[in-house]
This record gives C-alpha cells, structure tokens and sequence, in this order.
C-alpha cells in the first residue's frame, strides 16, 4: 500500500502540474464551447470525450509508472510471494480504472452533448455504475484465483473458487436483471427508427426481455458446471466473451446497420436524409414510402441474422458445434467481410472522384449570357469527362469480383464460369463489332482529350455543346437546344473551338474621302478601352485593333477590324466592339458609307419640249440601272463562310 500510494502522490502532482499549465483543458474547453453552439457528429463526440479524459490517461500512466519503479527500486526480486501480491493488486487497480476511463469516453455519464450512445443521463450513469462494479468484482476474483493458484493450491481448488465467484456473480447480474427490467422494456420500447410502427414481435421481445436474459445466464451456468467437471477439456476466456456479449453485440449491430444503411444509399434504393424542397410530389413520397419499409425489413433480416451469428459463436467458444448451422454462419461471415471491404473500397474511390470531380466545376456553374450562339454549356476540365466513366468501370469490375468472391466462398467453382464468360465475350464480341469499335473510338478520343464536357466541338455535319459522354456516345447540345447522340465511330475529324483562342474578324464600310489614320487611331483607343474593361478585359489574348483598308469598291472603302478572344466570349465582345467604335467614330464626325450608284441624266434644258411623261420615263430607267447595278456588286461568286468562328 505504501508504493501504491507513492503511486498516487506522482499521479496528483502531475495533475495539478497539466492543471496549471492548461494546455490540454484548453482543447476540451473549446470542444464544449462547440457542442454548446451546435450538434456534434459521432467523430465529433469521441474526440470530444476522449480529449476530457486524455489527463486520466496520462496521469494513470504515471500513477502505474509511479507505484511499478518505485517498489522495483526499494525492494529486491528475492521475496516472489510479495512480487505477485503487489503486481496483481496493482494490476487490478489499473484494469478497473482502464475500464472506468473507456466507459467515461462512451457513455459520458455526466456530459449530454459528448455522449456517444443516444441515451440519457440516468441511463448512462447507471451503465457507468453497473460496468465499473462488474469489472471491480471479476477482475478481483480473477486476481485473486491466479494468486491462489501461484500460492501452491490445486487445481481443482482453483475451478471451485471460480465457479463460486462467478455463480454469485450470475445470481447478482440476474437480480440486476429484475431490478432494472422496467427500465429496460421503456428503453427498447423507445430505440424505433423514425416513423416506423411497432411491430408485435418487437413489444414482445421488450416484455419478455428478462427472461430471456435468465435463461441465458442459466445455460451460461451449465456450461460452466459443465467445464469444471470436464477439466481434460478447458475453453479459456469462454466465460468472459460470453457474459459480455451484449457490449459486442452493440458494437457489431451498430456496424452491421451501417453497412445495411450505406449499402442501399449507394444503390439509390433509401435514403435517411433528402435535401430538396418540402413540396414532393405525391409519387416521390410513395416512392420513399417503399423504401421506408424495404430498408426496416432488410435492417431487421440483418439484425437476426447478427443475433444467430452470435448464438453459433457463444456455442463455438463452449466446443459445441452444429454443422449445418456452423458452416452456414461461416459463409455468411465470409460474404459480410468481402461486401464491408468492398464498401469501404467504394466508398473511398467515390468520394475521391466525387471531390476531384467537384474541383474541376469552375465557380460558374452556366453561362448567364442568353445571347450566347454556343448555348449556355459551360466548360469543365478533363477530370469532369473521365472521371465518371473511370468510377462507371471501377463499379463494374467490383461488383464481378464480390460476386464472384462469394461464389468461391459458397463453394461453387467459378472456374467454369470464368470460361464461360470468356467464351460469351468472345462471341459477343464477333456479333458486336459496331458496338466494340464505338467504345474503342470513344477511348482514344478521351485518352487523346480530343474533347471534354462543356466544350463546343463539330464532327462532320454536327455540331454543338459536350453534355455528356457515355462508353459508346457522345451527346451534343446544338446551341438552338436539339440534343444530338453520335456514336464515337462515327465523330471523325473533329473540330474543337474551345482550344487555343478565337480569332475575329469584322470589316467597316466608309466613304471614300474618309480619313484612315483617324479611324485608326479611334479603333485603336477603343481596344485600350476594351482591354482595361473589368468585364471584357479579362477575356481577351490579343486587343481590338485594325488592320488597314481591304477593299476599295465602287461605292465605298472597306476597313477591316480584328481581335483575338476566349471560345466563346467573343460573341459577346464582337457586339461590344461593334457598338464602342460606332460611337467613338460618330463624336469625330465619321460615318460609314451607304451604297450608292450615281447615275448621270440629261440636264432638263435638253428635254424641254418632250413633256412630264418622257422626263418619267428616264428617271425610272435610271433607277433600275442603278438597282441592277448594286445587285450586280453584291452578288457573291460562291458561298463563303464567315470567318469570326459562328456558323
């Protein structure tokens, strides 16, 4: 007892040492303030707890460290019975306390908002009791067998001393039991998922809770009569995992239902939470309704099928086996472990690619420009077009590999089955050669980047914004809103607008006595102006700037405008120019031409004498000499595109 409280002394100096230099209440303090302002999740509630008892911890290691050197230091290895009463006394204490501390981290008896199991206060302060009192009782009982057991007592001597402390132990539970089944049947009667009717079977079970429970402790009982008689035959720690089984048994139910809920949340099967509006329709909530009642009935074929696994374990750790049941269980064990690794694979891959996919959205989302002659597509990067393909095929091949795996688990060869299917590919492929060359097509192009979603692109006689790209097609959204699907082998060349900048080119008709420098020099202005704009500048690679007179025709002289923009943009920035340089001319007093055709009549002194009706005459014919004059200039040679990038 002195070095036990040499032990003690160490551990409330350390104490008051963390207590004074509050660097570790600190981080609790803060973990408070947080669950106070808002609901903490399940991590967030484990760290919380764990961060209150973190000084415990630490000081208990000192208290061990402490009691354990300071006794080895004062006294020799030469008195063995005192050796074995001090480490077993002081082993005891540690275990009890290990024990306290991991109950305090998960049911925080005296803190709400950090507790991880959802129970209330009471509740959880007599869990806390009832665990710190059983792990006192067994762990001194079993201290104090070993010790016997050292001290020279027979073997039988040991098993009977068990026997009696853990059939007073089971008496006690069982009068627990009884105490407490009240309580127990409101708790049970209370733990239903969100709008779930209790069924019959469950008020039941929450009825006959405890006797159930007695006569568990009393086949428990047998079977340890039944070991202590049977001495040839020992089943170490049987006792110990079977009576408490119930905290194993919460943890595995609480992993099991994960896996039920997580599995049919990726299947889109059910949901726990929605995030959309509060007016569905009336489809949508019968649709819910289903699947409401699908994951209940899937939850509850897990539930018992955990509560047989258990059975089947409890009688496996006795040496009672039965085969059917027992090899059944097996498989069963082997197909839950391959789908919780498949799982949690799934989810690791998918949310990487979910977030690698979300990095590759740019902060604008669409195009708010209505006016925009490629449509409103916006474009996304190359992880956004492979990405989803990639997990597409990833989720393929697993789901092949899981069932396959838990084929051979079963039993079953899936040797014939892999050649089977190889066979079946190989005439699938024959029959599918379109089907084959469009997704090898399709690989190449992506592998190329020859195009990603979001990008305006023409192939042949089509054209129009990536939506979407599936193994064998890609969509095309025209900018007039049709929806184009063309298989991959069947794109050829492509022509990709949104690569590289777009060059523009617009001309501008003045009359012949303009002043070229002048209207230079104003273009000019206006592209320093356009460059140095927040909202068009941004999107520019080369200015506005003009390229000197193209044309000089009957009527009028051709100036020639250019720019390079961003794909996409220079709809927008063309219009602008447009409007910037007309206004900017018009304050010099520049105008642009208008066609005209001069046309050279007689003077009126040499048509005197031949009436109204002649003068008539030749100012009509004037006229459509003129017209067929001017439609003789515009008439073009051949079809020509226009060259600014719009169709």
């Amino acid at each position: 007892m002195f070095f036990i409280s040499i032990g003690l002394l160490l551990e409330y100096a350390f104490r008051k040492f963390i207590t004074k230099h509050s660097f570790l209440h600190g981080s609790v303090d803060s973990y408070k303030s947080n669950a106070n302002k808002k609901r903490l999740s399940t991590s967030d509630k484990f760290t919380a707890a764990l961060l209150k008892e973190l000084p415990g911890m630490l000081g208990l290691l000192v208290f061990f460290c402490g009691a354990y050197f300071s006794y080895f230091s004062f006294i020799g290895t030469d008195y063995h019975f005192v050796q074995l009463l001090f480490l077993a006394v002081l082993l005891s204490i540690t275990i009890v306390r290990i024990i306290s501390i991991l109950s305090k981290v998960v049911l925080s008896p005296t803190q709400n908002q950090s507790r991880i199991l959802p129970i209330n206060t009471s509740t959880a302060g007599t869990l806390y009791r009832l665990i710190l009192s059983a792990s006192i009782y067994i762990i001194s009982t079993m201290m104090f067998s070993v010790l016997v057991y050292r001290f020279g007592a027979e073997t039988s001597t040991v098993h009977i001393l068990q026997l009696f402390f853990i059939t007073l132990l089971l008496i006690l539970t069982a009068i627990t039991i009884f105490f407490f089944k009240k309580r127990v049947k409101e708790h049970l009667m209370s733990t239903i998922v969100a709008n779930e009717e209790l069924s019959l079977g469950q008020t039941q079970f929450a009825s006959i809770w405890h006797i159930l429970a007695l006569l568990y402790i009393f086949i428990l009982w047998l079977l340890l009569v039944n070991e202590v008689t049977a001495v040839e035959q020992r089943n170490h720690g049987a006792f110990i995992l079977s009576f408490f089984v119930l905290p194993f048994w919460v943890v595995a139910d609480k992993f099991i239902q994960w896996i039920v809920r997580y599995a049919m949340k990726t299947l889109q099967i059910h949901q726990t939470t929605y995030e959309d509006a509060t007016e569905i329709s009336e489809e949508e909530v019968i649709r819910r309704d289903k699947a409401l009642k699908l994951y209940v009935k899937v939850r509850a074929v897990a539930r018992v099928t955990l509560v047989f696994g258990f059975l089947i374990w409890i009688a496996s750790l006795w040496n009672v086996h039965i085969p059917f049941l027992s090899n059944l269980m097996t498989i069963l064990l082997d197909t839950f472990i391959i789908m919780t690794l498949a799982l949690f694979f799934w989810q690791f891959v998918s949310s990487w690619i979910e977030q690698k996919i979300q990095e590759s959205i740019p902060e604008e989302d669409e195009n708010t420009d209505d006016d925009d002659e490629w449509g409103a597509a916006s474009s996304r990067g190359r992880s956004y077009t492979l990405l989803p393909m990639v997990r597409k095929f990833i989720a393929t091949v697993l789901v092949v590999m899981v069932t396959m795996t838990i084929l051979s688990s079963m039993g079953v060869d899936i040797g014939p089955l892999l050649a089977g299917a190889g066979v079946i590919g190989i005439a699938i492929g024959f029959g599918a050669q379109k089907l084959v060359a469009d997704m090898f097509s399709g690989f190449f192009y992506l592998v190329d980047d020859a195009f990603r979603v979001g990008e305006y692109m023409t192939a042949g006689n089509v054209s129009g914004s990536v939506e979407k790209i599936t193994l064998r097609n890609v969509m095309l959204r025209h900018h007039r809103g049709m929806l184009q699907i063309v298989p991959h082998s069947e794109l050829g060349a492509i022509t990709n607008f949104m690569r590289g900048g777009i060059v523009v080119k617009f001309n501008l008709d003045f009359p012949y006595d303009a002043d070229i420098d002048k209207i230079r020099k104003v273009i000019k202005k206006v592209g320093k102006a356009m460059l140095l704009d927040e909202e068009f500048g941004k999107d520019f690679i080369r200015p506005v700037k003009s390229q000197g007179v193209r044309a000089i025709t009957n009527s009028v002289m051709t100036i020639r405008v250019k720019f390079t923009a961003e794909p996409g943009t220079h709809f927008v920035i063309r219009r602008e120019a447009y409007k910037r340089i007309t206004e900017a001319l018009n304050k010099m007093g520049i105008y642009y031409a208008h066609k005209k055709v001069i046309v050279d009549i007689p003077h009126t002194t040499e048509l005197e004498g031949h009436g109204d009706e002649k003068i008539t005459q030749l100012i009509k014919a004037a006229g459509a000499a003129a017209g067929s004059v001017t439609t003789e200039e515009t008439k073009p040679d051949q079809p020509q595109k226009q060259d600014d990038g719009s169709f």
